[in-house]
């Protein structure tokens, strides 16, 4: 059956469980509420822009409920989600392949406006006071064209200004109105975080790491943990197993100073390729043997056991629950739950297309 049959078999079913909905549900379980739970971002297949959205609610009583965007909108995204921002208010879609922002509302799903201009290869977003920040490759074989998009969210204009960054700029947090990126490469290799300084007229300063830093977090004491995930070198023949890799790392870098205070190297070949922090654990994952760990933020060894959760996309983490989507671009990706202390699996539904990215809509 082609895959096009299973996505619309799979929004017909969805469509008839959340019609059957009780009439005396809390509002945030109607339907087009999509508050309090999960939303699971889908990249589609990468040229058919057809990446999707689906809504699981937080007690996990109910399959996902796929095409939330289609279906409040009866419109498809029209890209590729590389993934989603949120402000107080709306949902920030970035759709990579066609340098766009759909601006949805972020509990309905109704489409509110689109940006369509100053994009170009938008990856990542932050959003500080009334701007957002949006990484941006450029081209991504020119290692001199990166740079941050400043967003206007009163008006969901693009500045005319734009911040310039080295090659590769990725996924962006902000701390104390300083903006932090993680620079994976593009399409070639880097191996730095940038620190925007918004009091210093956006001065910025670099922090070497290893190499093909992405996934970033801060932990309980402000420090910012950096996950470098190696640049391959060699692959298996089907490329979906990295054999041979630079140094792999997992480093935690004092805010104040911008000095590594700590850093944890992986074995030869043994790179980790996601990365979650919760309640002073870091959460990471192996492909190499289909394993997330976890480690306190104190620790000064890698972890020796984890779960086993197979070859993943994406994964996330929250009290005690592990968030994971199968990595599959030829059938739909599911998405699955595993209780952390027992390390089983709770909770299984099947979302979108290539699914990768998992957020907690509060």
């Amino acid at each position: 059956m082609k895959i096009t049959k299973l996505l619309l078999q799979l929004f017909l079913v969805t469509i008839l469980i959340t019609s059957c909905s009780s009439d005396d549900e809390p509002l945030n379980e109607l339907p087009g509420k999509y508050n309090n739970g999960l939303i699971i971002s889908s990249e589609g297949n990468y040229g058919d822009k057809d990446g999707s959205i689906a809504y699981v609610d937080s007690a996990l009583s109910n399959v996902a409920t796929n095409f939330v965007y289609t279906g409040e909108n009866d419109a498809q995204l029209g890209g590729l989600i590389q993934s989603i921002s949120f402000s107080d208010t709306d949902a920030y879609i970035i759709l990579n392949d066609v340098n766009t922002i759909i601006i949805a509302d972020k509990i309905t799903f109704k489409k509110k406006s689109a940006i369509t201009t100053g994009l170009n290869n938008p990856r990542y977003m932050t959003v500080v006071g009334d701007k957002g920040y949006v990484t941006n490759w450029g081209e991504g074989g020119n290692v001199n064209d990166d740079y941050l998009a400043i967003i206007d969210l009163k008006t969901n204009k693009i500045e005319a200004n734009t911040i310039s960054l080295a090659n590769g700029v990725e996924q962006i947090l902000n701390k104390d109105n300083k903006l932090y990126v993680s620079h994976k490469g593009a399409w070639s290799s880097n191996n730095i975080i940038s620190v925007v300084d918004l009091n210093a007229n956006n001065t910025v300063s670099t922090i070497t790491v290893k190499d093909n830093p992405d996934d970033i977090a801060f932990d309980n004491s402000g420090n910012l943990i950096v996950l470098s995930e190696g640049k391959a070198l060699t692959y298996n023949d089907d490329y979906t197993k990295v054999l041979t890799s630079t140094t792999s790392s997992i480093s935690f870098i004092n805010t104040s100073t911008n000095k590594i205070v700590k850093e944890l190297v992986f074995p030869e070949n043994k790179r980790a390729t996601y990365m979650s922090f919760d309640n002073n654990k870091v959460y990471y994952y192996q492909g190499s043997n289909t394993t997330v760990y976890n480690i306190t933020n104190t620790s000064s060894n890698l972890a020796t056991e984890g779960i086993n959760v197979g070859l993943i996309y994406g994964m996330n983490v929250r009290q005690n629950e592990l968030f994971t989507v199968e990595y599959t671009f030829t059938k739909l990706s599911k998405l699955k739950v595993f209780d952390i202390n027992t390390k089983s699996e709770i909770y299984s539904s099947p979302v979108g297309l290539g699914a990768s990215k998992i957020y907690f809509n509060n």
